[in-house]
């Protein structure tokens, strides 16, 4: 089962309309949800094709979408007919080489190419040999009776199933290019925590200092793991990826795929092996984005931001100082169950997602607080456009602008309307790099300035826990290090039971703890009074017109970039 990405969303918001869900988080939005089973028939099924059509310019048949039953795979089905409607306007407008698709394996060159996401990182880390910036820690912690030699052979089969988790990169002339290792046995160091004081601090300290392991990309594998033993049927597994490697997708995909082959025990070899590989992703994106496909993608995106976007500039504690350190912290806050029912009430009472509504939300809140009324924030997309792309283990995420004008200060709806329009086309062109999109839009910069945006929305959905077979339990936790800051502020909202978990992290060069704080409080608030006056103008809702103040109660942020 894969994991929920934009066009499940979309789905599952016309789901659960067209089949009078009240409850669409519980019973549309998993990738397995039936169609039939929820009472979807033949005309429910023509009126979601129009919407369909309507909302995201693909058309599937009605048949074909009752025959798909599953949310998955009719959004299977979307993205078959997004990408072919894409190819068709490109085509029309002059066209470009045709190459083979995504899925398919074109002869690879004897050094296999990077993609367009791995050549940043691989470069960000020979800018700092030493940083842990790109690091991915995760920690899997387990209940039950654990076959340690079986858990063992699974991480084999899975690193020897996926070419990107044994993959390194060198460069002798100074372009770097992928060297696919043979599979082999996969190391688990294992140690007994059991006898400790606080075997849970213990494993705690291991985690953290596995999670800042620094990996030389030319010599090993871009992935390590550790098994703790805390009691005698507690444990935890701490697998630490680097970014090259993988995204937060595919941690989902490399966890469920672990339990299924910690399932199949012996047979985990059996198991086929993934199409295409990561590689073959690597030389057909290249392939792909060239000619009049990269054109096109740059020329949109150079209608919707000009030449020359200058980033959002929110006031700070603090002046910005020359270089940036990447030193954050984080500030945490929980969305009730009764605030997050009336937002998704009036989410589909609006044909918006929560993702959609929190984003708004957020956009009104900054336009208040910066003065600002052209607002750009950064959020992260799948990367995975193409249906074979789905089940992929490898770096695909992408970061998109996402720019909203609040001239004229419209109200809420007003402005969630401005905000689906703007991530919906953003979804339907990511396809080009954010480092290929600053490379063709900003003229000049320095290595630290943040380019586009400084700061950043990530909306993320509730993911069923990993399922191994024999366990009682299983439980992931992807918190990882709280010190660092890739933005100014990044602000992550993600469904938790009935409510939505918020975690705000900041750059402490140009913060502290008190305005991320208050930014959340307000962000609270500025959704509450959204919901009570969704038609008011936005900037006369009071929780907008945020203002960070000192113990004296004055304006405490006064520099600003502007």
């Amino acid at each position: 089962m894969t994991a929920m990405g934009f066009v499940e969303e979309e789905l599952a918001l016309m789901w659960a309309e067209l089949l009078n869900i009240t409850n669409s988080a519980a019973a549309v939005a998993t990738p397995d949800a039936d169609w039939h089973a929820l009472g979807g028939r033949t005309p429910a099924a023509r009126r979601l094709a129009d919407r369909i059509e309507e909302d995201l310019g693909a058309r599937v048949e009605p048949g074909a979408l009752e025959g798909a039953a599953t949310l998955e795979g009719m959004a299977t089905l979307v993205r078959q007919a997004m990408a072919a409607r894409t190819a068709a306007t490109r085509s029309a407008a002059g066209g470009g080489t045709a190459v083979a698709g995504a899925g398919e394996r074109p002869a690879r060159p004897e050094r296999p190419v990077l993609s367009f996401a791995q050549q940043r990182l691989w470069f960000m880390q020979q800018i700092d040999p030493d940083t842990t910036l790109y690091n991915v820690p995760t920690v899997l912690r387990m209940r039950g009776a654990l076959d340690r030699d079986r858990l063992g052979r699974a991480l084999g089969a899975l690193v020897a199933r996926h070419e990107v988790l044994r993959t390194t990169y060198e460069a002798p002339s100074g372009v770097p290019h992928q060297v696919v290792r043979e599979a082999g046995a996969f190391d688990l160091p294992y140690a007994d925590l059991s006898g400790e004081p606080d075997p849970s601090a213990e494993a705690a300290r291991r985690a953290a200092e596995e999670g800042r392991w620094v990996f030389d990309l030319a010599a090993a594998p871009p992935v390590r793991a550790a098994l703790l033993r805390l009691a005698g049927d507690e444990h935890h597994l701490v697998v630490t990826f680097h970014h090259i490697a993988i995204d937060g997708w595919s941690v989902e995909i490399f966890f469920r795929e672990l339990g299924l082959l910690y399932g199949a025990g012996e047979a985990a070899g059996a198991l086929p092996a993934p199409s295409p590989h990561y590689a073959d992703y690597a030389l057909w994106q290249r392939e792909w984005l060239q000619g009049d496909t990269l054109e096109a993608l740059t020329a949109h995106w150079r209608a919707v931001l000009g030449q020359d976007p200058r980033a959002l500039a929110v006031p700070t504690d603090r002046p910005r100082p020359r270089s940036r350190s990447f030193r954050g912290a984080v500030v945490t806050r929980e969305l009730g169950p009764e605030l997050t029912s009336r937002i998704r009430r009036f989410g589909r009472s609006e044909r918006v997602t929560l993702n959609m509504t929190l984003l708004a939300g957020f956009q009104a809140l900054l336009a208040g607080w910066s003065g600002a009324d052209d607002i750009t924030v950064g959020t992260p997309v799948s990367g995975r456009t193409r249906p074979e792309l789905q089940d992929l283990v490898g770096c695909l995420i992408n970061m998109v602008p996402v720019r909203v004008r609040l001239e004229g200060n419209p109200d809420f709806r007003g402005l969630l309307a401005r905000t689906r329009t703007a991530l919906i086309d953003a979804s339907a062109h990511q396809d080009l790099p954010f480092d290929k999109l600053v490379e063709a839009l900003v003229s000049r910069r320095g290595r630290d300035f943040l380019p586009v945006f400084r700061v950043m929305f990530s909306f993320l959905k509730e993911q069923a826990e990993p399922v191994f077979p024999g366990l009682e339990q299983c439980a992931l936790d992807l918190t990882g290090p709280q010190d660092t800051a890739k933005y100014d502020l990044s602000l992550y909202a993600q469904e938790s039971g009935a409510g939505v978990a918020l975690t705000l992290e900041y750059d402490t060069d140009l913060f502290g703890p008190d305005t991320p704080a208050e930014l959340l409080a307000a962000y609270e608030r500025a959704l509450d009074d959204a919901m009570t006056f969704p038609g008011t103008p936005v900037l006369d809702l009071d929780a907008v017109r945020f203002r960070a103040s000192g113990p004296d109660g004055s304006e405490r942020n006064i520099h600003s970039d502007r």
